[in-house]
Order: structure tokens, then sequence, then C-alpha cells
């Protein structure tokens, strides 16, 4: 994977993305390659879709990162084709927060996704059942939130409300120790005290309970993400009827988990 600048015609530099020997000069384009590359999903680009140039294609949904004539739109929206628009600022909101909106006429819903560098977290954790990740150690993540809801006044959420409940939640999380809480032995307001045995031995931990995540589950990236998703979840408005957690354990690995909320299902 490169990123590479290219002198543009009328001056300045032009982004120029490059990845399995293809170029792509648009920011979006690649960062959704990544994205879908990285989660193993299954994805074609650059597919026709009822005549038209979609970027990409996933699960029988035509996926755009670029604008469409009117002409386009018109031909793709009498279509029996579901798509989504991402990271168009006329349609999606800014491309640093990474929006995507749904058709919202056909489905009612529209659906954000906020990707942003103060996401980022550092954590230490230890999962005795495991060869190599039953010795303590930490990880650098990152979290990429996606939002579903019902419009009010023209959105579901505000960008800088959202970011700020996430924020929130991932300050909670940042430089903690995270564990089972089955290894309590015994706990007060101040630290707790945990045994375990591993494959290497048995651990003794004695550690200050404000730096002490203690969990339901065994420390998983799976189990992180729903630890974080729950606590993303309580916070928003009632229009909101999900809430997605992409939590990355370091580079190209990581968990999605999707809860709905605020819904008559649930």
């Amino acid at each position: 994977m490169q990123k590479n600048l290219t002198l543009q015609p009328n001056g300045g530099y032009a982004k120029i993305y490059k990845r399995n020997g293809k170029l792509q000069s648009n920011d979006m384009h690649f960062f959704l390659s990544e994205l879908f590359y990285s989660l193993g999903v299954g994805y074609k680009e650059n597919c026709s879709v009822n005549g038209i140039v979609a970027d990409f294609v996933v699960n029988g949904k035509a996926i755009f990162c670029r604008r469409l004539s009117e002409h386009e739109l018109g031909k793709l929206k009498s279509s029996r084709v579901s798509f989504i628009f991402v990271g168009i600022p006329e349609i999606a909101g800014s491309k640093e927060e990474r929006a995507v909106v749904q058709d919202g006429e056909r489905r009612g819903n529209v659906t954000l996704f906020i990707d942003d560098p103060s996401f980022n977290f550092d954590y230490a954790h230890i999962l005795p059942a495991t060869k190599k990740c039953s010795v303590m150690h930490g990880h650098t993540s990152s979290v990429l939130v996606e939002i579903t809801g019902r419009t009010v006044d023209g959105m579901v959420v505000d960008f800088g409300d959202a970011k700020e409940i996430i924020r929130n939640v991932i300050r909670e999380v940042d430089h903690k120790l995270f564990i089972n809480k089955r290894y309590i032995v015994s706990e007060n307001t101040e630290k707790v005290k945990l045994k375990f045995n591993t494959i290497h031995g048995s651990f003794s931990i004695e550690a200050p309970k404000k730096t002490t995540v203690l969990m339901d589950g065994e420390a998983t990236t799976e189990n992180l993400a729903s630890y974080l998703v729950e606590r993303i979840a309580r916070e928003m408005p009632e229009n909101v009827t999900s809430v997605g957690v992409y939590v990355y354990e370091g580079m190209n690995k990581g968990a999605y988990i999707l809860a709905n909320i605020h819904s008559p299902e649930v």
C-alpha cells in the first residue's frame, strides 16, 4: 500500500493511492478498500450496475464514492438497485468524518460512519487459555463507529455530539488493564486482587481499581467491542436505532458488533 502525490495540471498536488497495483485517486475509495480488506469482507470494485459504474458492490449493494450526474442519479433511483453514497460532501457530510448516507427515502434510516484519530487508545490484557496471549501484553487500538437512525431536522445525530460521546467512552478504557472478573480473589474501593492459571503457570496480580476494567468474559477483542458498543449506545438519542463498533487490534484485524437500540423489537 502506497500513498503518493502527483502534480495537477492547474497546479498543486493530488493524492494518489496505490494498492495491489491499482491507482485510486479518491481517498474514500482507498479507505473503503482497506476497510473491506482488513475485515475480510468480499467486494468487487468498479462494477457496472444498471449501466452506471459503482465504486464497490458488497452483498448486492452498490457503493459510490463519487458524485453522480443528475441523469445517473435519476436512473439509479428509478431502478431496484440498493445503493449508498460514501463521503460525498453534498450528500454525506465532510469526508473527514467518514459519513455514509443511505437512500433515506427508500430505507427510512440514515447511517453515519465516524472515524477519528481521537478514537485511538492503548490497553493491556491477558488471555490465560491461549498460547501467545497468555502473557500480559498491550495493544494500540482504534475504533470506528456507525450510527443508524431516523433523521430529525435533517440529521441523525450531530457529529460533534456523537464524537464527544465516543471520546468519553474511549477515555474510560485508555491505558487500562482488561481482565475477566471471574479471576477476582478480593477487591475493595482502591484495589483488586486477581489470580489465575495459564499454560505458562500461575499469575497473581494486585492492581489499582481505577486502572482496571473488569469484564464479564475474557478480555478478547470481541468482548471489548461489546463493552464499548454498550456504553456508546446508552448515550445515543431516541431516534438512533442501532450502533455498530469496529475495534481494531493493531493493524488489519479486529472485531465488529452491531447493537439494536431504541426500537420496538428490542
